[in-house]
């Protein structure tokens, strides 16, 4: 695996440092025109900080019956107190959509990572001449391998019956449509059999049609996978095409394609399957395959089209494999599996970094603005004491107000979390086809989280205030 170096992009810093400047200016500037229109007697009385209003504040009667007049209470004081709270607000939704969305990324790009080696029954390809295959295969560390040959002009194998071939795929002007003959030695070929799910008896003298082509659709701004037939062949039926030599020649002027040799092959349908065999899980043609047993075939040429091999030791055999031939093509999915989990690794690491700054610097701000409103709210609290509110109902409707707008907070930062994982999953869709699901760790990790955050936060706040006398409360901002 090669290493990753660091680099640090200038334009990176200097944007960062302007949006920073930016960002502290607009603070600091509208703080103070916020600020200049305050009358000094008003700021001196503070007596700007709680505002009644005339306006009748209508509490749902669902809040009324289920927490009392500590909930009426709670509700009516972040209805008149939108403006100081809304930062909490955002700050927390902010905090929940950038989690929520960044984990189902992560989720996303772990799983496609995961799921594009499962279906693999084997952990090395081999791309070589036939006179290999018995050197490799009887190299150590092997626990299994599959020869899968092709006819040695696989591209052509010519079907000029358009009744059998759906209409989407050939156009009018072409005599025929070609299919991929691919072939399997007999003991491979059983297993295949096997693993398709059909009895080899019945196939073994047929051949088994891998007729689906992956498309994607576009239906009303969605994108839908779907798996379509190219052929209209049946099981039983008998597929007649033609195979030859191709060269290129030129007739009456014009360069051609001109076919030599032709011979007619048959092949009676065994059996009709979406498994594609060992080595073509992966690969989606806009032609059929159809899979044969080359000791029953005898009368087609092949070549070896590649060699697929479940290794004990992945890196070794790899290395042996070189060693017969350095211009032997192998590839090595366990390594490149390593290096998959690796960089997903990585990509956590900065993600969930990233995710913890933005955590860091809400919960800063969350504190900021909590213990802030609680200390300007001090006068309206002793007074609600001084009337007869005991410290238990006092303390019941400050939890009361961390459940409203932490629960404000968390419908709102969900929903745009949800959002984000949409588009996420959208845009990775059309790689691995997968399904949409909903990230519901994450948002139980968020709701827990934030509602803890809040409630020692509030709960440090009253404390404090708590502690302090009523009556000197109430008496010390007046002049």
């Amino acid at each position: 695996m090669q290493g990753i170096l660091l680099g640090v992009n200038a334009f990176s810093v200097i944007l960062s440092l302007v949006l920073g400047f930016v960002t502290i200016y607009l603070s600091a500037f509208i703080s103070a025109k916020r600020a200049s229109k305050v009358r000094p007697i008003e700021l001196l009385r503070n007596s700007g900080d709680i505002k009644i209003k005339q306006k009748k504040l209508k509490v749902p009667k669902v809040i009324q019956k289920l927490f009392g007049t500590g909930g009426v209470l709670a509700y009516k004081n972040l209805k008149r107190s939108k403006r100081k709270y809304r930062t909490t607000v955002i700050s927390i939704a902010v905090s929940v959509c950038v989690f929520i969305t960044i984990n189902a990324f992560i989720g996303n790009a772990f799983d496609i990572s995961q799921n594009y080696y499962e279906d693999y029954e084997y952990n090395i390809k081999v791309y070589c001449n036939k006179e290999y295959i018995e050197k490799i295969a009887s190299l150590e560390d092997i626990e299994e391998y599959y020869v899968l040959y092709e006819e040695k002009n696989y591209n052509y194998f010519r079907i000029y019956d358009k009744e059998k071939i759906e209409k989407n795929y050939y156009e009018p002007e072409d005599d025929y449509k070609s299919m991929q003959i691919l072939g399997l030695d007999d003991e491979t070929f059983r297993k295949y059999a096997e693993k398709v799910g059909v009895n080899y008896e019945k196939v073994k003298d047929a051949g088994i049609l891998v007729d689906n082509y992956v498309t994607y659709h576009e239906t009303d701004g969605k994108t839908e996978k779907r798996d379509e037939r190219i052929y209209k062949y049946k099981i039983g039926d008998t597929i007649v095409g033609k195979i030859g030599d191709t060269t290129i020649e030129k007739v009456n002027g014009e360069t051609k394609e001109v076919f030599k040799n032709d011979k007619e092959i048959k092949i009676k349908v065994g059996a009709i399957s979406d498994i594609r065999p060992y080595g073509m899980e992966k690969t989606y043609y806009q032609s059929g395959i159809i899979v044969v047993n080359i000791d029953r075939f005898k009368d087609i040429e092949y070549d070896v089209k590649m060699f697929s091999i479940e290794s004990s030791n992945a890196s070794r055999l790899e290395q042996n494999i070189y060693n017969l031939n350095a211009d032997i093509g192998v590839i090595n999915f366990e390594e490149q599996a390593k290096q998959e989990k690796a960089m997903v690794l990585v990509i956590q690491i900065f993600l969930y970094g990233f995710i913890g700054v933005i955590t860091l610097i809400g919960v800063t701000n969350i504190f900021n603005t909590i213990t802030s409103n609680m200390e300007l709210r001090q006068k309206e609290f002793a007074m609600l004491k001084s009337i007869g509110m005991t410290k238990k109902e006092f303390n019941r409707m400050i939890n009361l107000e961390t459940i409203f707008y932490g629960t404000k907070s968390l419908l709102y930062g969900i929903a745009l979390g949800m959002v984000g994982t949409y588009f996420l999953y959208m845009s990775f869709k059309s790689q691995n086809g997968g399904k949409f699901f909903v990230p519901s760790g994450a948002i139980i990790l968020s709701v827990v989280s934030v509602f803890i955050l809040i409630f020692v936060i509030m709960k440090y706040s009253v404390r404090k205030i708590n502690k302090q006398n009523t009556i000197e409360t109430i008496r010390k901002d007046n002049i």
